[in-house]
């Protein structure tokens, strides 16, 4: 469990990270939000494929047991005219460091909402998967015409991605569990529904902090789907990322789930926080 990135923004300001959660002074973030959670979600990698050096890097900055999950490059994801073999090339070796570390938890498929099921689309949908065959896999798909597939998914090689947001007319409609299911991921983007299509700064649409009442629900349900023998790793992410409030989320959610964080969160962090001392 932990949240989606780690470095929101790198720098003081509105929505940072740095002063809240991470100190003033230079500090290796990703070092420090390890002493805390043991799985991060890359979100950078939705954005432009990441160097095996870099890669590298993340590996050898985090605990033995410190999973690593893999935003899918949105080449693949988003863009309809496909994409090159060298591009496929280009963003496999730039995660093979992590899976060579043991630390590669599963790849993250992400469609935009505007992505319908059609016979099309679940032939697009197949072709993908097949050719990222050799890594465990989680699609998240927002649109309503997939709320019938999702329990096809483990046929094509991937699981569903199970999605906390905003619900409207489109929206998918689901249930944390697939029979059979080896893995269960869940993420966790807030609930601003009026600034969900409507807003200034993008950062606005996952500006919100989950009630421990609002966390509840999803805590006894997964006490009850974790009894299943089936499940071997579950993958939970906080994606309400301004202000470090997906990382006040996860250290509540992991206290709901008897599994506290155990090391001293920052003073400043609590401050802002109170509901973490009651956790």
């Amino acid at each position: 469990m932990g949240t989606s990135g780690w470095s929101y923004p790198p720098s003081t300001g509105p929505g940072s990270w740095t002063g809240v959660f991470y100190p003033l002074k230079k500090t290796d973030e990703l070092k420090f939000y390890s002493r805390y959670f043991n799985a991060v979600e890359i979100n950078s990698t939705f954005y432009r494929p990441s160097s095996p050096k870099t890669a590298e890097s993340w590996a050898k900055r985090t605990p033995d047991d410190f999973e690593f999950t893999v935003k899918v490059w949105q080449r693949f994801t988003h863009n309809k005219a496909g994409w090159t073999a060298k591009e496929l090339d280009e963003f496999k070796s730039g995660i093979a460091p992590l899976a060579e570390a043991e630390k590669l938890g599963c790849l993250l498929f992400q469609f935009p909402a505007s992505f319908k099921h059609t016979p099309e689309t679940m032939d697009r949908l197949k072709a993908l998967l097949d050719i990222f065959r050799d890594y465990p896999k989680a699609v998240e798909l927002r649109h309503r015409s997939w709320t019938d597939v999702l329990q096809e998914m483990g046929s094509i090689g991937a699981i569903p991605t199970f999605i906390d947001e905003p619900k409207f007319n489109d929206s998918i409609r689901q249930d944390i569990q697939i029979p059979g299911a080896r893995m269960l991921y869940l993420r966790f983007h807030g609930r601003k529904f009026d600034k969900w299509w409507r807003h200034e700064h993008r950062n606005e649409r996952y500006d919100y902090l989950y009630k421990p009442e609002e966390l509840e629900p999803y805590v006894v349900r997964l006490k009850s789907v974790l009894e299943n023998k089936d499940i071997q790793r579950a993958y939970i992410f906080f994606n309400n990322h301004p202000g470090a409030k997906a990382v006040a989320n996860a250290v509540m959610m992991r206290a709901q789930l008897d599994i506290p964080v155990n090391a001293e969160l920052p003073e400043k962090f609590v401050q802002m926080y109170p509901e973490l001392i009651s956790q």
